[in-house]
């Protein structure tokens, strides 16, 4: 018995590819499987795995057989959007800690302490960088890496393979999640910051009041203590809030592929 192409290619070959496409594109804008410090080759080899994995599960009786090379060229940049999409509101609480740790750091003093990060190639705040390893860590801990890959296949039923559309509401959604980072950002960053900024007064008080003293040389080590004492209240913080940043987290993911279904 022999295998017609056609079959071939319309059975199995085009549903793999629009799930290649589509995992592809969330681990290449996943938070750290995205990573450039993660091999390209490690990256393809972890998709094509997925793939392989998640096309027995989510099947492929709904996609039909009528595909042209224009229906096909459309589906595969609609799956792509879709898990840039996806990647890219993934990376939002990751960001957050990233950009509460660049406002805590610039006020401890720090700015002048930031370097060329060799994955990212741009300046990185070295408190940034600490607290977004501290929110992987965390991240981690709550089995967060277990519910991306569960994801992977979630995302399968709320949005089906071939069926996506984005709308008004999906670009929405991605704008009140940035905004939402800011804001969680600035909430982190706090304690750091109020008390480095009643650190500041107590300095310019000091100078004020005894303007021959030479405050520079007292203020900055005090100022740098102050500001590794912040960084460990604000690691007992994370601690308490993170598990209810997760299911914010979750939540947001799920609203966002509800607007794409």
């Amino acid at each position: 018995m022999t295998l017609d192409l056609y079959d071939l290619l319309s059975g199995w070959a085009i549903p793999f590819m629009l799930a290649l496409t589509r995992i592809g594109a969330m681990v290449y804008a996943f938070p750290f499987l995205g990573s450039p410090a993660v091999p390209n080759r490690a990256k393809i080899a972890f998709t094509l795995v997925l793939a392989f994995s998640i096309l027995p599960i989510i099947g492929t009786e709904n996609l039909g057989r009528d595909w042209g090379l224009a229906q096909l060229t459309l589906a595969l940049a609609t799956e792509t959007a879709v898990g840039l999409v996806i990647g890219f509101g993934s990376k939002f609480l990751f960001e957050a800690f990233s950009i509460a740790g660049t406002f805590a750091g610039r006020q401890m003093g720090f700015a002048i302490a930031d370097l060329v990060d060799p994955i990212t190639a741009a300046p990185q705040s070295m408190v940034g960088q600490f607290w977004a390893l501290v929110a992987i860590l965390l991240f981690v801990v709550l089995d967060g890496h277990l519910f991306l890959i569960s994801f992977l296949i979630e995302n399968y039923q709320v949005v089906p393979m071939g069926g996506a559309a984005l709308t008004a509401a999906t670009g929405q959604t991605l704008v009140t999640g940035s905004a939402d980072m800011f804001q969680v950002a600035l909430r982190l960053a706090a304690p750091a910051l109020i008390l480095t900024l009643m650190m500041d007064v107590g300095i310019a008080v000091m100078a004020r009041a005894m303007p021959k003293f030479q405050i520079f040389f007292v203020a900055l080590p005090l100022k740098l203590l102050v500001g590794v004492f912040s960084l460990v209240v604000s690691l007992q913080l994370f601690q308490a809030v993170f598990s209810t940043m997760f299911d914010e987290f979750r939540n947001y993911l799920m609203n966002l592929l509800v607007t794409m279904g």
